[in-house]
């Protein structure tokens, strides 16, 4: 067989009794194998009981044991060797150890081992060798120098351990930890890693970095309604979309979720990323093509950069961030760059979501009411209850502002019911109200709805308030119905079987059918204000308008008219037959005793019904 290698630097040839000492050994059966025949009659006259329980250690050693010469021939291997590497003993004595050797490790690997053992020195190292059967392993060796009685070294002793398992095992928790499993993309840890390295760079060369953020729109949808496998199989596609649309796929990491980053370390002035942003929106126009239908995906993208918009790396993954939600709402499918403003609203945002957080135990939250005229007879029909916040800290906040918060955070869920006890007992207690049979609705937001205690809630707040069930009417909007219509049938079902009025808010805007108005026990339709401050410009507006009035009659429903906030639009209404309407036309939002001060100058009314919304 071929021995030659490149050999290392020469030293002195072993004697003859060190030959004989460590000499070949042939493998065999450790159990039968006589190895004082392995040595010359002369040598095993001198080997005393401690040196061959050594030679026995040895043999039977689980780890590995190699001895070369001082000028690195192999003179001896020991059975775990054979076993490790493929090779028998009769093929590895007289070459050299780069007989196993992968070619995976560089030239100055060896010239610092032979450079520390040549000193005399122990080197230790996991060295990736190559078995006979060509297969890769790695061998966590040490290499030890022998010196004879002058101190010459002599021969180097290597015992090693095939680690291969655990090698494998630390690269799979390495790649665990840096990678993502689903798209194989960076994670968020690599990403940290690669910013910081980028950053530092930046302040060494006095250039720049720039970082893209971003987010699927609506993915969410998706995810509902294919599943989440059918979610995974499309984030897989949009990792491969994005790092197909920039220069460096390497540069691409998905954050979690639906949310992805891609770098530009080149020092990309703020034109160029906006040119990147803009051909990566106009990328994610395009469907995607999955079980056979096109998947239509926009992406939101923020743009932040190093050291224009930020000094460190944890800020600038913050204000890309910020840039994002900017996107978003900004109609979404787009880009935005982030400017110091937008992280003074998030941190606004921030502060009064914790102040909100208090908000009902602290008693800022009221109920005011808007009246709801008959536009024949101007005579206040019934009223509107709205929920206002009263801050300490913010004044006073728009319904707009803080709706969405109670929302993201489900404190809509204990507030709702809050506006719910609180509403019913004020028009139970007010005489002119409760006695005289007004009727009270509750808008439910769509987690209220989704809750599994609603039905219950509903049931004792009547029964502590004493307000009868056929004066209370819910509100809900017809995506709440859209989203489950079997689980929105059983839970408008038991609230109908308590006798409480049911009503859809906000209709027109969303999925207006006849189908569902006809599964669903529902008795108000309340015209979207969208349409009726239109009436007077739109004559697309009046046709809907129209409709929708027509439609609630011949199917035996109320309907309202929101948003009145001119003569010509009350006009409208009144003409096609709208006999309930309310805006700022009339009358503002009133405090309890106000809104009974109107009701007592209207003793001719006969029925008053209150809607409640958040709005």
């Amino acid at each position: 067989m071929n021995c030659s290698t490149i050999k290392p630097p020469p030293s002195r040839a072993l004697n003859g009794t060190d030959a004989a000492v460590c000499g070949s050994v042939l493998p065999g059966d450790l159990a039968t194998v006589n190895y004082a025949s392995l040595f010359s009659e002369e040598v095993q006259q001198n080997l005393g009981s401690e040196l061959r329980t050594l030679i026995h250690a040895v043999m039977q050693s689980g780890d590995a044991v190699l001895i070369t010469s001082a000028s690195g021939v192999i003179e001896f291997v020991n059975p775990a060797f054979e076993r490790d590497s493929g090779y028998t003993a009769s093929e590895a004595v007289g070459c050299q150890p780069s007989l196993v050797s992968s070619g995976q490790h560089p030239a100055e690997f060896f010239a610092r081992l032979w450079k520390t053992i040549r000193a005399g020195e122990v080197f230790r190292g996991v060295f990736t060798n190559r078995r006979k059967s060509g297969e890769i392993y790695y061998d966590d060796k040490t290499i030890t120098p022998l010196r004879d009685a002058s101190g010459v070294i002599t021969h180097f002793v290597s015992t090693g351990r095939d680690v291969t398992e655990r090698v494998r095992s630390d690269s799979r928790l390495e790649y665990l930890t840096n990678y993502d499993s689903l798209t194989t993309l960076p994670n968020r840890s690599a990403l940290m890693e690669r910013l910081s390295r980028a950053v530092q760079r930046c302040r060494n060369e006095r250039s720049g970095v720039t970082l893209l953020h971003i987010d699927l729109d609506r993915f969410k949808n998706i995810n509902d309604t294919l599943g989440h496998g059918a979610g995974d199989r499309l984030l897989k596609l949009v990792g491969e979309r994005l790092s197909a649309n920039v220069p460096d796929p390497e540069a691409v990491a998905r954050l979690g979720g639906d949310e992805f980053a891609v770098i530009f370390e080149s020092g990309v002035a703020r034109g160029e990323s906006e040119g990147f942003a803009q051909e990566l929106v106009a990328a994610f126009s395009q469907p995607f093509e999955f079980d056979g239908r096109k998947l239509y995906v926009n992406v939101s993208v923020g743009i932040a950069a190093y050291p224009n918009d930020c000094d460190d790396v944890e800020s600038l993954i913050r204000h890309a961030e910020i840039a994002m939600f900017h996107a978003k709402l900004s109609g979404r499918a787009t880009w935005v760059n982030f400017s110091s403003v937008m992280e003074g609203d998030m941190l606004d945002n921030l502060s009064m979501e914790s102040s909100l957080h208090g908000a009902l135990d602290n008693d800022e939250f009221e109920v005011v009411y808007q009246p709801v005229m008959d536009p024949a007879s101007r005579r206040t029909v019934a009223v509107e209850a709205l929920l206002r916040w009263h801050s300490p800290q913010h004044g006073n906040v728009p319904p707009s502002r803080f709706i969405p918060m109670l929302e993201a955070t489900g404190m809509i869920v204990e507030v709702g019911r809050w506006v719910l006890q609180t509403a019913c007992a004020q028009i139970q207690a007010a005489e002119q109200l409760g006695r005289a049979g007004v009727v009270l609705a509750v808008n439910l937001s769509g987690r209220q709805f989704r809750d599994a205690r609603l039905v219950d809630d509903v049931r004792k707040i009547l029964g502590t308030t004493g307000l009868p069930a056929s004066q209370l009417e819910l509100e809900i909007t017809e995506s709440i119905l859209i989203e489950n219509s079997a689980a929105a049938v059983k839970t408008l079902d038991a609230l109908k079987a308590l006798g409480v009025r049911l009503a859809i808010d906000d209709f027109g805007t969303g999925y207006s059918s006849l189908s569902y108005l006809r599964r669903f026990p529902i008795d108000t339709l309340k015209i979207d204000r969208s349409f009726v401050i239109e009436l007077e410009s739109s004559p697309d507006a009046v046709v809907i308008v129209k409709a929708i009035v027509n439609l609630a009659h011949s199917l035996g429903l109320e309907v309202v008219g929101e948003g009145v906030e001119t003569a010509g639009q009350l006009a409208f209404l009144a003409e096609m037959g709208c006999r309930k309407v309310q805006g700022y036309w009339f009358s503002p939002p009133l405090v309890l005793q106000q809104l009974l001060s109107v009701c007592a100058q209207d003793e001719q009314a006969q029925t008053a019904c209150i809607s409640g919304v958040y709005a």
